[in-house]
């Protein structure tokens, strides 16, 4: 079956030869599911890359022996949504994620600050959150993977600043409907 965006070779993280997914695959993975939620939003709205993590998840009670290691890419939303149309957002988003089968861990339906998460099949999670001042976030996080030997690991401490406010103005998703 081919790899896409709700399938994905490996996903038996953790268990026996299978687990040969490093933190560069799924770094990988965790950009395309961020393009996929970003395209199932009409009209999309404009985006930057938030800054990317890595780091090592303690490993599950009498398995101290299995350091796994994950990784969480990002994207700052830049377009203003308005009050009105952040539920909506929030409401295109869980849509399209019930739709890939991806499992919805929490639903805030808050008119300020409303957002998502889900985890798919193969253990990556997915939120999408509203700050105070309407900043909007969307990430991947990896589950648990095999550090990477092909190429630099980023820190998973130094980059967890807030996104930045938004500034661009659309006539959907910025309106005061």
């Amino acid at each position: 079956m081919p790899a896409g965006p709700d399938r994905w070779p490996g996903s038996g993280f953790g268990a026996g030869p299978e687990a040969a997914v490093d933190q560069l695959d799924a770094a990988a993975r965790c950009e395309t599911l961020l393009q996929d939620t970003l395209d199932a939003v009409r009209p999309m709205p404009v985006w930057q890359g938030a800054p990317a993590r890595a780091g090592a998840r303690l490993p599950p009670p009498g398995r101290e022996s299995e350091l796994l290691w994950y990784v969480t890419r990002g994207r700052d939303v830049l377009t203003v949504v308005s009050l009105p149309r952040r539920v909506v957002l929030v409401g295109v988003v869980e849509r399209h994620w019930r739709r890939r089968g991806w499992m919805i861990t929490s639903l805030d339906a808050d008119r300020v600050r409303p957002g998502v998460t889900a985890t798919t099949p193969d253990g990556y999670r997915l939120a999408l959150r509203f700050g105070e001042s309407g900043e909007a976030g969307l990430t991947a996080s990896s589950p648990g993977v095999a550090r990477s030997e092909r190429g630099p690991v980023l820190s998973g401490s130094a980059d967890h600043c807030a996104p930045p406010l938004p500034y661009v103005s659309c006539p959907y998703w910025s309106a005061l409907v």
